[in-house]
């Protein structure tokens, strides 16, 4: 079994939050133009998901490509009743010579790969494992 710990804490600034993995920080606000939200963060962990998987099994599905870049954007309408969002687009843009069925495969089993993707579409148990008040 494989624990995985992130550490979120608030910053002198209001509505600024910043998430730590081992030596890594992100810093997390809404409506800031200089943090992602918590919507962009998802769409940008499925993103970097999406292309690890792509990076690490080219060769083992026999997938060639010089580059490739990702577009993932959220639609949240206005008058949503739940706060995240109602749908997620993605769409992979591949510099190669493969035929075009043969990307659409290779994005397919990205998407069957991605654990990202794996949390966003089936149904994860999220469970509060304590809640503490400091003095």
């Amino acid at each position: 079994m494989e624990t995985f710990k992130v550490q979120v804490t608030s910053t002198a600034k209001p509505n600024e939050y910043q998430a730590a993995v081992r030596d890594f920080k992100v810093k997390l606000a809404p409506d800031s133009p200089t943090a992602p939200s918590s919507h962009e963060a998802i769409l940008q962990a499925l993103g970097a998901c999406e292309a690890i998987v792509m990076a690490s099994f080219n060769q083992q599905q026999d997938f060639t490509y010089r580059d490739f870049y990702y577009t993932l954007e959220g639609i949240k309408p206005a008058d949503a009743q739940r706060p995240g969002m109602a749908r997620i687009g993605v769409a992979v843009h591949f510099d190669t010579d493969e035929s075009k069925q043969k990307c659409h495969d290779f994005m397919t089993f990205a998407e069957n790969t991605c654990p990202v993707m794996d949390n966003l579409t089936n149904t994860v148990p999220v469970k509060r494992t304590g809640v503490a008040v400091m003095a």
